[in-house]
């Protein structure tokens, strides 16, 4: 199974470039510790032409009936078990031909061989456009065949596909270079042909196969264990002097989660460039966009969120009815401990940046973490991938960080290539830190929505301040941090918060006098922030399905303007008239320069400010109103600006403010936010 690399993290801002995972295949995985099925496949893909034909020979493990799979755009000869031929005919259900095979030997082999055209590569396709993909893809410049896809024949039980392990051959004219997860046997030229044969002993969700015109750069290194792996690039012509940057990286990440999780459990693990924006983990490979590629920041950032797939996602398996908890286990060991690395005041924003997305969510769109299974809009993104990062940041600080890497360590041991759910997660947890975790787990994966709490007052009393916290029911049971501010300094204190209303009493020393009380200084706990910690952002009207647009241009001006908002927003949108005030929906305003200055003039909002006023050729800043609701505005020179920067601009939902110049960002920010506090009565 492959998974999406969110672009957003791949920025830098939010969190960009993985695998939320995406759960591509057309059906899900049955759990497993051993291969259901074992596939040998032989492919013959012309690129140019568009024409894949291949043969499958597929031996099942059981004697029970189960379907085989095939997209609805190839033709597919007779199938064969053991040789003869059977009477079984597919029938067609949406995109997919199935096979209904009755129960028979365990041990017994499928044949079936099947041709036809692939779709073109399309120009201009968008990253997002790219998490759902479902069709196999066939151009010189680059093909991609997703398992999604069913571009081979896929065997499944109870909708379900069968854990399989598999050989494959990918037979391509010279000048092309295919792969697929797993080691590289052999590879033969002849007749003006490349032979590649690959081999993935553990049991796969599904094969993804890529082809393209590769410069392909090896190193070779050692597991922790002694075992040989090699590393590889396949990058087009352009990429070829960054290969040595990106082999030096994934050594240095193989080598970090070794020495956290255990051994890297394959054989190689290639970097491959994609002609189309694509962000995309699989098995001992990611799958990224040349011009993402290009970016400086990918290898000190997504390049290692990929890598640590390998481990969760791609070495143990999300077991997606009960939801996915790789996507946010890998943001937590990989985008979050690169920021911790960088310095607390990093970690800090990554965690308030968390906070703010998922605090911007609308209440009707909310979800629990149990329900995420892969990333296809910003709301998922902010709930499978931070909500379930802050997670594992609250449950580290109550276990303790020895506690926490026993339990990866554990995790991993066991549920090495196998489905796991997120109680398989928790007991590890349990074992290793012997405490029970069953509340804390229920509360944050089966409710919807975030705690939110409220600081009432502090009040001084002769050796200790006394401090009042309530929160919304139904009541969460959780350790809330204050920052007590006394005469003598700073202290962080816990106190466990169980019911709506508590009053706690923290003892001081003797010579202390408490000033003030701020609640959860470092934002390390998942609540909803309060307006004055929370200033909007783009991603709060992203979010909000209600957000209206308004346009002030010309005709061709408005065309940009909405093909903009069609980019910014996850949901349909209704216009509203200009000459109407903003009411009680979030606002998308698109103008020109001078008609955003008139409109916010004619509805007694404020001008620009600083930060943005009068530079670039696009800028884009946000405020909120008395009534809490979020407004956007884009100030664009011409509806070239608008057209330049449509593509950049939807990366950078957590920004406040934006200037963009053509289609560089050159300047961005966040709002000032201020912590809930109270001073301490002495009465």
């Amino acid at each position: 199974m492959f998974h999406a690399i969110s672009l957003l993290i791949m920025l830098s801002l939010p969190v960009i470039l993985n695998p939320a995972s995406a759960q591509m295949s057309p059906i899900g995985a049955a759990a497993a510790s051993a291969p259901a099925a074992t596939y040998r496949l032989a492919v013959r893909l012309d690129p140019g032409r568009r024409e894949l034909s291949g043969e499958a020979e597929i031996t099942i493990d059981s004697e029970a009936a189960f379907e085989l799979l095939l997209s609805a755009r190839f033709e597919a000869g007779p199938l064969r078990i053991d040789g003869e031929p059977v009477e079984l005919w597919p029938h067609r259900q949406g995109a997919l031909q199935r096979w209904s095979v009755p129960a028979g030997v365990a041990g017994r082999t499928l044949a079936l061989s099947w041709h036809g055209t692939l779709a073109a590569l399309a120009p201009g396709v968008e990253h997002r456009d790219t998490l759902g993909m479902q069709e196999p893809v066939a151009d010189p410049h680059g093909s991609f065949l997703p398992s999604s896809s069913a571009w081979y024949p896929l065997a499944a039980r109870q909708g379900r596909a069968l854990l399989h392990a598999f050989t494959l051959s990918i037979d391509l004219p010279e000048g092309q270079h295919g792969l697929v997860a797993g080691h590289l046997q052999s590879e033969a030229a002849r007749g003006g042909r490349l032979v590649t044969r690959f081999e993935f002993p553990h049991p796969a969700e599904g094969i993804d196969l890529i082809a393209g015109p590769y410069r392909i750069t090896e190193r070779h290194v050692r597991s922790s264990d002694g075992r040989p792996i090699v590393l590889r690039t396949y990058f087009h012509g352009e990429l070829a002097p960054l290969a040595a940057g990106y082999l030096d990286a994934v050594r240095d990440y193989l080598a970090l989660y070794e020495s956290w999780i255990g051994p890297y459990p394959f054989t190689s693990f290639a970097v491959v460039s994609s002609p189309t924006p694509t962000g995309f983990g699989m098995p001992t490979l990611t799958y990224l966009g040349i011009e993402v590629l290009k970016l400086p920041f990918i290898k000190a950032t997504s390049l290692g969120h990929e890598v640590l797939h390998n481990w969760w996602g791609n070495g143990v398996y999300p077991d997606y009815a009960s939801g996915n908890w790789s996507e946010g286990l890998t943001t937590f060991m990989a985008d979050y401990h690169y920021a911790e690395r960088a310095g607390a005041d990093k970690a800090r924003a990554m965690r308030q940046g968390w906070l703010r997305e998922l605090s911007g969510i609308p209440p009707g769109a909310d979800r629990p973490l149990a329900a995420f299974t892969s990333r296809t809009h910003g709301v998922d993104q902010a709930i499978g991938y931070g909500k379930a990062a802050m997670m594992f940041v609250m449950l580290r600080d109550r276990i303790g960080e020895p506690a926490f890497d026993r339990a990866i360590r554990r995790f991993w041991q066991t549920q090495r290539f196998r489905v796991a759910d997120w109680d398989d997660l928790r007991t590890a947890f349990e074992a290793e830190s012997r405490q029970r975790l069953e509340h804390f787990f229920a509360q944050w994966l089966e409710r919807a929505g975030l705690a939110e709490v409220a600081l009432v007052e502090g009040r001084a009393a002769e050796d200790h301040v006394a401090v009042t916290l309530t929160q919304r029911a139904p009541p969460y049971v959780i350790e809330v941090p204050l920052r007590i501010g006394t005469t003598d300094g700073d202290e962080t204190r816990r106190v466990r918060l169980e019911r709506l209303e508590q009053r706690f009493e923290l003892e001081l020393g003797a010579e202390e006098a408490a000033t003030r009380i701020t609640l959860d200084p470092e934002n390390r706990l998942l609540r909803r922030l309060h307006r004055q910690e929370a200033p909007p952002i783009l991603r709060e009207l992203q979010f909000d399905e209600r957000t209206a647009l308004v346009t002030l241009g010309d005709a061709t001006f408005t065309t940009s303007a909405r093909s903009l908002a069609m980019r910014l927003l996850d949901h349909r949108f209704g216009p509203q008239a200009a000459e109407l005030p903003p009411d009680d929906r979030p606002l998308l305003v698109i103008g020109e320069h001078g008609h955003v200055l008139r409109w916010l003039e004619s509805h007694a909002l404020p001008p620009p400010p600083p930060e943005v006023a009068g530079k670039g050729t696009l800028r884009m800043w946000t405020l909120r109103l008395d009534s809490g609701v979020a407004l956007a505005i884009v100030a664009a020179a011409d509806a070239g600006a608008v057209t330049a920067a449509s593509r950049p601009l939807p990366h950078y939902g957590q920004q406040s403010w934006l200037v963009f110049d053509g289609a560089k960002a050159v300047a961005r920010g966040v709002w000032a936010a201020e912590p809930v506090s109270v001073p301490v009565s002495h009465r």
